[in-house]
């Protein structure tokens, strides 16, 4: 496998620190990031995209930039270098085996050290072919003549099969650029007769406010050859409120169709963004959805916005778009927290506008104070729910599933958490500890099975499973 680099000719004014994945994200810093902060964390980022490649195989494409800026510069032949090393680790969860696991060199030579130099970010991609299955990826970037200048991120990626009998839609690949006349075949970001320039930080701010955006449409045909598909595209905001949004009719065809724009962020405020394309099926209505968050520093504008989740429905959030199948998902996430009367009210929900309007009401009763736009509780919950999914996730089950991602779910982080590891007279265990609870109540967990499913054994805490012989079953005396 072959890595490639080229420079990103432009000036980038910012620094993002992220951590990846597919629900709210945090900026750390727009442009005030601080240079005692910087000189610790690598300007380095990281994205990714799945594409499908055949009808078992999905094409994983990975994207990076690394800026030069705090990393130390070094006197060479014809003028001065830079150099990072990148070890990129990719795991089947499933399999325990590994599909990548090596280091990439990533080496830039400068004319000189002034800051115009030190501003262009080198900008990558590579990519692999990957079955179905749960994956880990870890990525440790440093600098090669100092290596207290690092940064790592790490990423659950669930690759599942696009099927060649129904329709379906890639990941959304956002974009500084990209172009359609002109194009250099021979680039590492041609794809489809375009060169689709990625943006790995995926931030744009008040000095690059085009985003565009690149997506594959696959299997688009239908029974009946005289209707189109209907191709809608979304943008919310943090809060969940539609603030673009505009659709296309798209022709059937047996063969994968590109979808590629651009949206101009200049008017919108500051903040966090989902861009949905959702994918309708005309003949039964089903649909078929693909989202991105990114984010948009933009001080010039005020966010005016004075409409409230209570007036304009559930049309008019995230809800609106959800599939049947997105809403039964995150009914499942919450689950815990619902009350029997609602648990009997969603099954017997019989439509998926119904599904829409009970999970909207759902979040709408829990928010304490209803006349700002943000559901702080909703946001906290949601966050949690990705956390256990990252850290928890066992085989084929999501961390919600399973008893430790339950327990953090209802009862939030452990004031003390201890781990103790396999031993010879004793399995894996956990034992947690919450202080403001019932005076103190403790939760031990077990690996009984040795397949890491850390089973909730005995608890404290009223209502929970009590066993007080809870260490036999770890083998223990």
């Amino acid at each position: 496998m072959r890595v490639y680099l080229i420079i990103k000719q432009y000036f980038k004014q910012y620094y993002l620190g992220i951590i990846m994945t597919k629900q709210i994200l945090v900026l750390l810093y727009f442009f005030t990031a601080s240079l005692s902060f910087a000189q610790t964390e690598l300007q380095f980022e990281f994205d990714f995209a799945r594409f499908k490649y055949d009808n078992q195989t999905t094409y994983l494409e990975f994207y990076y930039e690394l800026s030069p800026r705090y990393m130390k510069i070094a006197k060479a032949e014809n003028g001065f270098m830079y150099e990072a090393i990148v070890h990129v680790e990719l795991k089947n969860e499933d399999t325990q085996e590994f599909v990548i696991n090596r280091d990439w060199k990533i080496q830039n030579s400068l004319q000189d050290t002034t800051i115009a130099s030190l501003s262009k970010n080198l900008l990558g991609a590579f990519g692999i072919g990957v079955s179905a299955g749960n994956y880990s990826i870890l990525v440790n970037a440093y600098d090669s003549n100092n290596k207290y200048l690092s940064k790592s991120i790490s990423e659950k990626i669930k690759i599942d099969e696009y099927p060649s009998d129904k329709f379906g839609i890639s990941d959304i690949q956002i974009a500084t650029n990209i172009k359609h006349d002109g194009v250099d075949s021979l680039s590492i970001f041609y794809k489809n007769t375009l060169e689709v320039f990625p943006n790995p930080s995926m931030l744009f701010s008040n000095l690059s406010p085009v985003l565009f955006y690149y997506a594959e449409l696959y299997n688009l045909k239908l029974p009946d050859k005289t209707k189109d598909f209907t191709l809608e595209k979304t943008l919310y905001n943090s809060r969940g409120l539609s603030v673009y949004r505009t659709k296309k009719p798209v022709k059937q065809s047996p063969n994968a169709v590109v979808d590629f724009g651009v949206i101009n962020l200049s008017r919108y405020p500051t903040d966090s963004y989902n861009l949905i394309l959702t994918l309708v099926d005309p003949i039964d209505n089903q649909a078929y959805a693909s989202s991105k968050r990114f984010y948009l520093y933009n001080p010039g504008v005020i966010d005016s916005t004075e409409l409230k989740f209570k007036e304009l429905g559930y049309m008019g959030t995230e809800f609106g778009v959800f599939s049947s199948e997105d809403c039964d998902k995150m009914f499942k996430e919450i689950k815990y927290i619902a009350t029997k009367a609602e648990i009997d009210k969603y099954a017997k929900t019989d439509s998926v506008s119904n599904k829409r309007e009970f999970l909207y009401n759902f979040w709408l009763n829990r928010d304490a104070d209803p006349a700002t736009m943000a559901n702080e509780y909703k946001d906290s919950y949601m966050k949690r729910v990705d956390f256990v999914n990252k850290k928890f996730a066992v085989a084929n089950r999501e961390g919600y599933q399973t008893d430790r991602g339950r327990v953090y779910l209802v009862y939030g982080e452990p004031d003390q958490r201890d781990l103790f590891s396999s031993e010879r007279s004793t399995k894996p265990y956990e034992v947690w500890f919450y202080n403001a609870i019932e005076n103190g109540v403790y939760f031990y967990f077990g690996d009984v099975t040795g397949f890491g499913n850390f089973e909730l054994l005995h608890s404290t805490k009223r209502g929970e499973v009590r066993d007080d012989t809870w260490q036999r079953r770890l083998g223990t005396n």
